[in-house]
């Protein structure tokens, strides 16, 4: 396809976001493009538009998003089907307006295929000379929902960085253009605490050099980035990246050289993190962003040897069951990629799960530690190291008693002793 071609398809697809958002109707299923790459001057129409929608379907992966279409004016509009909550959706839950879809990242697209979906909500950037759009922040399911979605609305935004990877859609398969300029969707870089610090601290000191790693989002998983600086040639294959892992490529603490799979390259599906993370990202040939089919998928993990899965979770039991998706009546997390990254870790020669968190939630007066948890995201034979700031339990290989032990002696030292008792009256029984 000429120049010429292409370009009369851009030209002549071209359309307003008032005239592209009236293609939604009433009882639509409607998948909007996960994490930091939602399009928000479509998903701003879609609010504005509600009053002629009835049940619309709205598939989301929320991280970054500002979830306006969970707000109360909302509810009789739009029913909400997430993949990965927030508390920005509690207030949905108690309506009834939003249900949790509890299903590994790593198989979303084939969930895609079987669910039909009539509308695609995408982001993308300008189209480049050969008429190539670019996914740019994130890739993670959109080619399947472009494959198999019967619409795809696209907003083509000035402020998209350029990224390799699986990451080029030809305008084309593109059924409809809005252009924007809104500024994208980012996630401010926490600091994280000194407790946090101390976490990062011990789980480094279980990751060698010339490991590949993949570590979740939030202020812990920074807490571990920055605690891998007197690292040698880390790689990275994870489902997200975040701003410290630019510090440590301009170290050369990453490197990717004795990855087996895309050696030289840092792998994810989406960026996690501020503009600062996307400018360097912008046209670096030194990471690429893959669907969560390739990312999250255990068996091309499995060939990378020393894989470190490290993850985070609300609570653990005592027998290492891990809660990472709900406290209370609703989810205010999900299953996303950590059994995926589990999974891959246990299968990759040499490779380790580990769990990270704090002793404590609500400012210290709950152990996260637990005599048991009420819902279980991971199970206890597949974890190999629980962390908090009191140190390391180790755990595979442990009887139920041992790992008991373990776990009680990395809780804040106000709930040991509850806990001791509690498991003492559990083995009197």
């Amino acid at each position: 396809m000429n120049m010429t071609d292409w370009k009369a398809i851009y030209e002549n697809r071209k359309t307003t976001v008032e005239q592209a958002v009236s293609t939604i109707q009433s009882y639509h299923k409607v998948f909007l493009a996960p994490f930091c790459n939602e399009p928000q001057t479509l998903v701003e129409e879609l609010v504005r538009q509600k009053d002629r929608l009835r049940e619309v379907s709205l598939y989301n992966i929320v991280i970054g998003s500002p979830c306006i279409y969970a707000a109360s004016e909302c509810f009789s509009h739009f029913k909400i089907r997430t993949f990965l909550s927030s508390a920005q959706l509690k207030q949905a839950f108690i309506n009834k307006t939003c249900d949790y879809v509890p299903v590994n990242l790593s198989e979303i697209p084939e969930l895609i295929k079987e669910e039909k979906i009539d509308i695609a909500l995408i982001q993308v950037s300008p189209p480049n000379d050969e008429g190539y759009c670019n996914l740019g922040v994130s890739v993670d399911v959109v080619q399947t929902l472009i494959q198999h979605a019967a619409i795809v609305i696209a907003e083509v935004n000035q402020n998209m960085p350029f990224t390799y990877g699986d990451t080029f859609v030809h305008v084309s398969r593109i059924h409809h253009f809005i252009e924007s300029q809104h500024k994208l969707l980012t996630i401010p870089y926490g600091k994280p605490s000194e407790e946090e610090l101390k976490i990062g601290t011990y789980v480094a000191s279980l990751i060698p050099d010339y490991a590949t790693i993949q570590v979740g989002v939030g202020k812990v998983a920074n807490s571990v980035l920055l605690s891998l600086k007197n690292k040698k040639g880390l790689g990275i294959h994870s489902g997200s990246i975040t701003d410290p892992v630019i510090e440590l490529m301009e170290m050369g603490v990453v490197t990717n050289e004795r990855k087996e799979v895309k050696r030289h390259k840092t792998v994810c599906t989406t960026l996690t993190g501020t503009n600062e993370l996307y400018d360097y990202c912008d046209r670096n040939e030194k990471i690429e962003l893959m669907p969560t089919n390739y990312t999250h998928n255990a068996t091309i993990i499995s060939n990378i040897s020393n894989f470190y899965s490290v993850n985070s979770a609300l609570e653990v039991s005592i027998t290492g069951q891990i809660n990472a998706e709900q406290v209370g009546n609703y989810p205010i997390a999900g299953v996303g990629g950590q059994m995926d990254f589990i999974l891959g870790s246990r299968l990759s020669p040499g490779g380790k799960a580990i769990i990270a968190l704090p002793s404590t939630a609500k400012k210290g007066k709950e152990s996260r530690i637990k005599f048991d948890v009420p819902y279980v995201t991971s199970i206890k034979s597949e974890i190999d190291y629980v962390v908090t700031e009191f140190g390391i339990a180790k755990l595979f290989g442990k009887s139920l008693q041992e790992r008991a032990k373990e776990l009680i002696a990395v809780a804040h030292p106000d709930f040991r002793a509850e806990l001791t008792s509690q498991m003492n009256e559990q083995m009197m029984k």
